[in-house]
């Protein structure tokens, strides 16, 4: 995880910050807002490689840090990070699921 830190650390600022596990949404932005990533530190079971009900470490390496990695995402990840601090709980989760919206516009746009 270090190594994978320090690289994106160089691209774009952002660092990765070892979690536990699920993280909810208020630390999770909150630590966008100052550019630290959450990451799981562990793998899903070999009976099932298709699927976790959590994300694992491969989740966190394939789907998130390749996009901290461009200085756009990571900028717009920030700013929303940023939004979040002092919000009212029901900015929340609503600030947490943009990711989602842009995911789709993306899809679409590719589709």
């Amino acid at each position: 995880m270090e190594d994978i830190s320090n690289f994106l650390r160089s691209r774009t600022g952002f660092r990765l910050r070892p979690s536990p596990g699920l993280v909810d949404f208020r630390d999770y932005l909150a630590g966008l807002a100052f550019r630290v990533f959450q990451a799981t530190q562990y793998i899903r079971h070999h009976s099932s490689p298709q699927y976790t009900p959590e994300p694992d470490i491969c989740h966190e390496y394939l789907g998130h840090v390749p996009l901290f990695c461009d200085p756009e995402f990571a900028q717009f990840s920030q700013e929303i990070g940023l939004a979040s601090l002092g919000a009212p709980d029901e900015w929340i989760e609503k600030l947490g699921n943009v990711r989602f919206g842009l995911t789709r516009s993306i899809t679409l746009r590719v589709c």
